[in-house]
């Protein structure tokens, strides 16, 4: 069997680089998530993140365009967030009075956390 070989489109990015990009911004919308946390959706603004990150406003626009766009990321992180550390590992409880105990137990404690 001949080897397959991957077609790369030379305009495009390193992989390397665009991983880096990724856990950057990851690690940018965790504080991001935090800060909307402590101070509401409209307290995250490009210039307050690049504060809290150390970086500079041009380094986020980078990763973000607007703050628009920046709010709607934090907002999809958090989600994933909530999913995660609530609805999931709820959905493993039994159904009915269990699975629904255990969604407003394991939201409560999100909260408080």
């Amino acid at each position: 069997m001949a080897a397959q070989h991957e077609i790369v489109d030379p305009s495009s990015p390193p992989p390397r680089r665009a991983e880096k990009g990724e856990r950057t911004r990851g690690a940018i919308l965790e504080r991001a998530v935090a800060l909307a946390y402590r101070l509401g959706l409209e307290g995250v603004t490009i210039g307050a993140l690049a504060t809290e990150v150390g970086m500079s406003k041009s380094g986020m626009y980078a990763h973000f365009r607007s703050k628009e766009a920046l709010q709607v990321a934090v907002l999809d992180a958090a989600a994933q967030d909530f999913a995660a550390a609530v609805v999931e590992p709820a959905l493993r409880a039994p159904r009915g009075e269990p699975r629904l105990r255990a969604l407003v137990d394991r939201w409560l404690a999100c909260g408080r956390d």
